[in-house]
């Protein structure tokens, strides 16, 4: 009795694994990401000790004398200004010389004086060297030879005047002020004729736009309202417009080897060649006409025009057929672009990120431009003659500890560049991270749940927590930029070096060769680093983890989805660089249009400053008269294609936001389901359709795994 009591109750069958393993991955997240903990900190801190040994060694060198780069160089080899004795002496003066035909400057023996001499002043010039030898017998035989060198400074009058250029050098004033800073003579020493004419016309339209401000900024406007307008179009019909993109390559591809086909060989389909140039001139408006008299043999060139044709066509057929087959990838590619432009929408914040970035780029840029010729002032300095001009160039003497300075700052600015980077890619993964898992159908629920600025909280996270994770990082892909320098220095370097030997030339082009071999395959590495770095950033901020542990998960989670990430690689790039191309077109083209068909709507502004007039709003008004007039001074292709500049940096900002964001909303998405299991309530239904195809159940699923409870039963009955 006992034992048939002890079973009672049935005990409940065991939950399933992956229910398990769920429960227990989320009870160590909240919310889906695990809870913040430092990690990596000594890179963390030796990226701290770095910055203060790079600012230490700034400030001890920004007192530097940098006149041993700047000042001329006599014919001792004195730099003026700076070596004893021409402390009082910081110009330099070039002699004149009697030739057959008159007085001519002595380019080749330049002297140091305190201000340029005027005409008819004398100035003490050097005359030809005189060396002398002298015989001086010694023990053993032996005969020492000693040569000595005297040179006369001569007062020598002054026949042409000079005036001081850039407070260094005393130049003619005739080569100063004739031919530069007169532009007439400029421009004649170029040369007359339509190019210098253009160029002309562009200085003055040029010079012309300070007077428009109010123009600039509606352009600027222009150019974020239309980006705007192209991200909600990506917001709502992302996959109607990548079909439409690849449906349209494929046929530009198809179309363009017919035209080639008809171009390279009209004999083959006959009545082919006047077919396409009538379709072209009809298509373009006559902009582009195919001369029928300039046609390409195809038996010129076959294997080129073979190879060009063949590479059309397969490139049509295999953009038809990832448009048919990879079907799957193709909308959870869109689905990702869809979310990520809601996320740019409901997360302004995010925007900040690129400005800061390059801001801090241009920083650094400014750093190193202003460290290096520091660095470079401690160097031995030796005056060389180049085109004949002596005084002018000098020669560098580094020792191998002014070698390693320079290696050093080159490589701290580097990697702060790419530390801020980094930073801004994982501030971008902590904001898509946080609005992944949060609960919502759509922009507005999901905002209610998220932080406000949650790009500057994803900053301070990555600055504070995980410092040296994306330190780590940001190192790794510094190095490689800091090789591939060091690489491009060799080849130039190697290209560089004198004509000698056929070996030598020989060995010069191997080493060339061998140069661009190496930095072919540095570019391929950092390229794979930048693109694993940025996962693994996002592994970091859904978990937490150690760089090295991240981009191992990140390595191995990217490998077994291959096909999907690279698609929305391609599709993201595809829509960024054809987005931002198309817009700036357009955005060109409707600020021209607008700006010289200005008699046609004309009226219509003049009516809406007499209703504002007559409303109160006379300050409004005025500024509208004040916006006509400089329509009226502007040219109409200048501001458009200032415009198309304005265009193309805004919407390549807005796009590299969004690509950041859809790459990690489906990185987000494939290490969401990696236990198995979806654990975002609220997901795109392709997502949906994506996890069940690969066999991931969901938590709105999931809850009917549940074990249910058996009733009690009484096996003594």
């Amino acid at each position: 009795m006992a034992g048939a009591r002890q079973r009672v109750l049935t005990p409940p069958p065991r939950p399933r694994t992956v229910e398990q393993h769920s429960r227990r991955q989320v009870s160590e997240r909240t919310d889906g990401i695990a809870r913040r903990r430092c990690t990596d900190p000594c890179c963390g801190l030796a990226f701290i000790l770095c910055m203060a040994a790079m600012a230490t060694s700034l400030r001890a060198i920004q007192n530097r004398d940098l006149q041993r780069l700047t000042r001329g160089i006599d014919h001792r080899g004195r730099v003026c200004g700076w070596s004893a004795g021409t402390e009082d002496l910081g110009l330099l003066h070039w002699c004149t010389a009697r030739m057959q035909h008159g007085w001519i400057l002595n380019l080749s023996s330049p002297i140091c004086v305190s201000r340029c001499p005027d005409l008819g002043e004398h100035a003490l010039c050097p005359e030809d060297p005189q060396a002398t030898e002298v015989e001086e017998p010694q023990e053993g035989g032996r005969i020492l030879l000693v040569r000595t060198e005297k040179q006369f400074l001569s007062p020598q009058e002054v026949t042409v005047e000079t005036k001081p250029w850039v407070d260094r050098y005393c130049v003619p004033a005739r080569a100063l002020g004739d031919a530069l800073a007169s532009k007439t003579s400029l421009l004649g020493a170029v040369g007359p004729g339509v190019p210098v004419d253009w160029l002309v016309g562009c200085y003055e339209r040029l010079r012309s736009l300070p007077s428009t401000p109010r123009l600039l900024a509606i352009a600027g406007v222009w150019a974020l309202f239309v980006s705007l307008i192209y991200l909600l179009c990506l917001r709502f019909f992302a996959l109607l417009l990548l079909r439409l993109a690849l449906l349209g390559s494929s046929l530009l591809c198809f179309v363009a080897a017919l035209v080639l086909i008809a171009v390279a060989n009209p004999d083959a389909v006959p009545g082919l060649l006047p077919l396409v140039a009538t379709s072209m001139s009809l298509a373009t408006g006559g902009l582009v006409e195919v001369n029928l008299a300039y046609t390409l043999s195809l038996g010129e060139m076959p294997v080129l025009a073979g190879i060009v044709i063949s590479g059309l066509i397969l490139g049509a057929v295999l953009l038809l057929m990832g448009c048919i087959s990879a079907r799957t990838s193709l909308e959870v590619s869109a689905d990702c672009m869809r979310e990520s432009c809601a996320v740019v929408m409901g997360m302004p914040s995010l925007l900040l990120l690129p400005v800061l970035d390059a801001l801090v780029c241009q920083v650094m840029w400014i750093v190193l431009l202003a460290g290096l010729p520091a660095l470079l002032s401690s160097a031995s300095v030796t005056g060389i003659t180049l085109f004949g001009i002596s005084g002018v160039f000098r020669q560098l003497h580094l020792a191998v500890v002014d070698y390693i300075h320079i290696a050093a700052l080159v490589l701290s600015c580097f990697w702060v560049q790419e530390l801020v980077a980094a930073a801004c890619l994982f501030a971008t993964a902590h904001s898509v991270a946080a609005w992944y898992f949060a609960p919502g159908t759509n922009i507005w629920q999901k905002v209610r749940h998220l932080p406000v600025a949650p790009a500057v909280q994803g900053l301070l996270v990555a600055l504070t927590c995980h410092l040296g994770s994306v330190a780590r990082g940001a190192f790794a892909v510094a190095l490689l930029r800091f090789l591939r320098w060091v690489l491009w220095a060799l080849h130039l370097a190697f290209a560089r070096q004198e004509e000698g030997e056929k070996s030598k030339r020989r060995s010069r082009g191997c080493g060339a060769c061998i140069a661009v071999a190496c930095d072919s395959i540095m570019a391929a590495l950092q390229a794979w680093t930048e693109f694993l770095s940025s996962h693994a950033y996002v592994d970091i901020a859904l978990s937490s983890s150690s760089y090295s542990m991240a981009a191992s998960k990140a390595c191995k989670l990217l490998r077994s989805h291959a096909g999907v990430v690279s698609t929305l690689s391609l599709v993201a790039a595809f829509l960024r660089l054809a987005g931002s191309c198309g817009l700036a077109a357009a955005a060109a083209i409707a600020a021209r249009t607008a700006v010289a068909r200005h008699l046609e709507w004309q009226p219509v502004l003049s009516e809406v400053r007499f209703q504002l007039q007559v409303s109160g709003f006379p300050f409004v008004a005025s500024q509208l008269a004040v916006f006509y007039e400089e329509v009226q001074v502007v040219s109409p292709e200048l501001l458009g294609i200032l415009t198309a500049i304005a265009t193309m940096l805004v919407s390549r900002a807005l796009l590299f936001n969004v690509e950041c964001a859809a790459c990690t909303v489906l990185y987000c998405l494939l290490w969401d389901g990696s236990d198995g299991v979806l654990d975002a309530s609220h997901l795109p239904e392709s997502f949906w359709k994506f996890a069940r195809d690969r066999g991931i159940a969901s938590k709105r699923s999931a809850k009917g795994l549940e074990p249910r409870r058996l009733p009690e039963v009484d096996l003594v009955r």
